[in-house]
Parts: C-alpha cells; structure tokens; sequence
C-alpha cells in the first residue's frame, strides 16, 4: 500500500499539492479515518508544512460538517426525537461546556468527524467548536504528519524497507484481530 501511495503521489506531479488538501477536507466530512491525509500530506509537503495544511484543511473540513449538521442534521433530528430529547441534548452540550469538548479533540479514540457532525446537531456556539477544534487538533496533526514524512523517509531507505514492512504488516493484523473478537462480542 505504501508502494502504491508513493507511486500516486510521484504520479500526480504538481497536481498532488491541490490533491492532497482537498483529500483532506473531504475527510474531514466523512467517516474515514483522517490519519491517513494527515500522513499524505506530510509525505508530500514534509513535517512542517504538512502539519500546517493538515491542521488548516482539517479546520475546514471540521466547519463544513458542522454546518452541515447545524442546517440539515438539527430539522432531520427534530423529526426523529422528541424535541425534549434535542433540548436534554442542548442541556448537556452547555453545562458540559468548553472543557468537555476540548478533552474529547484530544482523545484520539474519539472519531473525528462524528464528533463534527454531533457538535453541530446541538446547539453549540460556532466559536466554541472552532476554537477547541483548532487547539484540539493540531497535536494529531503533528504527529500524523510527521509519521507520514518519517515514513516516506523509510521507504527511501532499503534496508528498513522489510522491517517496515513487516511491522505494518503486524499492525494490520492486530487491528484485524481486535476487530473481529469486538465484533464477536457484541
């Protein structure tokens, strides 16, 4: 898969400078897993500048689900649940207030772009999401780009290549295996 990701970004000339911020705000819209932009771009722009275009097409990205779901997701909702639900829902959201939302952008076990979406189905200041997104996000940021550079820095190198392989290798399996025996599970 690094082969072939290397490949596309050696394969898309300049055209992987506008690629790879688009890929990234998209993501930031759907459920799928932003690590995998932030790694792009920092194979492409490398640490610094990957972390800056990551972070800021990640803000976007944030924002556009956050409308999104303030727009549709709150009418949709006011169909589906009760409007006592939606207002219990408003309650926590402002009781917890900023602190919760911020710990929750630090988690990383916490998905991205759900926590875009619901954000914007309460009633949420848009201040408040913005600002503790963009704190909240830049240390994933940095350290999901930085791993994409470091790992373009690797295959570079062939005599890391088959550890790094392999490595990546037993991580796919692990994930593989957890996921079965949660799913097995539930």
């Amino acid at each position: 898969m690094l082969e072939a990701l290397g490949a596309w970004i050696q394969d898309s000339g300049s055209l992987v400078y506008f690629l790879a911020p688009a890929f990234t705000v998209a993501v930031a819209v759907l459920p799928v897993p932003a690590e995998i932009p932030a790694m792009i771009n920092g194979m492409v722009f490398g640490p610094l500048w990957g972390t800056l275009v990551t972070w800021s097409c990640s803000l976007i990205g944030a924002q556009i689900s956050f409308e999104l779901a303030r727009r549709c997701g709150r009418p949709l909702g006011a169909r589906l649940a009760s409007e006592r639900l939606l207002a219990r829902a408003d309650e926590l959201v402002e009781s917890a207030g900023w602190p919760v939302l911020l710990g929750l952008r630090l988690l990383p076990t916490v998905a991205f772009t759900g926590l875009n979406w619901a954000s914007g189905f309460t009633a949420m200041r848009r201040s408040t999401f913005l600002w503790t997104t963009a704190v909240g996000i830049f240390p994933g940021a940095v350290v999901f780009t930085s791993a994409g550079s470091g790992v373009l820095a690797l295959m570079s190198r062939s005599e890391y290549r088959i550890g790094l392989y392999a490595l990546l290798a037993l991580l796919a399996f692990s994930v593989l295996v957890y996921s079965l025996s949660r799913r097995q599970r539930q």
